[in-house]
């Protein structure tokens, strides 16, 4: 499993409510796509936009950063996004009750 978490600055005019909006007609893109476990969509007040992506192997996560989903960024935000990897090495999972380790 690899981690991404993808940040970029948001422009002055897309806020909160904007921001929700936005991400809810992305959404469903993001179903059944191939090697993605979870996507979180985030946004903070200071102005960014953030993606954290839970995928199943490093190769499945560049697989689609290397496609059409940067030109996406760009074109909705206006921004390169910045990317970066972590390995999971331990998970606490509280809805099932778990500490497990993520290999």
């Amino acid at each position: 499993m690899i981690t991404a978490i993808v940040q970029f600055d948001l422009p002055p005019e897309i806020d909160r409510s904007k921001a929700a909006q936005t991400f809810q007609s992305l959404a469903p893109i993001y179903q059944k796509m191939e090697g993605l476990i979870h996507k979180y969509f985030c946004f903070s007040e200071e102005g960014k936009g953030a993606g954290i992506y839970l995928w199943e192997s490093r190769q499945a996560a560049d697989k689609v950063y290397a496609g059409v989903w940067r030109d996406r960024i760009k074109e909705l935000y206006g921004v390169d996004p910045e990317i970066q990897f972590y390995e999971p090495l331990l998970i606490v999972d509280n809805a099932l009750g778990e500490i497990r380790t993520a290999a």
